[in-house]
């Protein structure tokens, strides 16, 4: 799986987990440990596509780049 694009901008924990190949348990110690970033809103946990992408080494689309980095070209990572 070298292309993330067709999924959504923000994952939930058990659906990054199934993509790291790792536990449920596991991906939320990952995130508690900060080695997985997230997003917290209320009490739901978001993992950002581009996290994933980030952990596995795969080139970054361009969508899931910061809007300032999209109109200037700049690539920051």
């Amino acid at each position: 799986m070298s292309d993330l694009g067709h999924l959504p901008l923000m994952l939930t924990v058990e659906e990054a987990a199934q993509l790291l190949r790792i536990g449920r348990n596991g991906a939320y110690s990952a995130v508690a440990d900060g080695a997985l970033p997230s997003v917290r809103i209320g009490r739901t946990i978001r993992i950002p596509r581009a996290a994933v992408a980030d952990l596995l080494g795969i080139q970054r689309d361009r969508d899931d780049l910061p809007a300032e980095a999209r109109i200037t070209g700049e690539t920051r990572r």
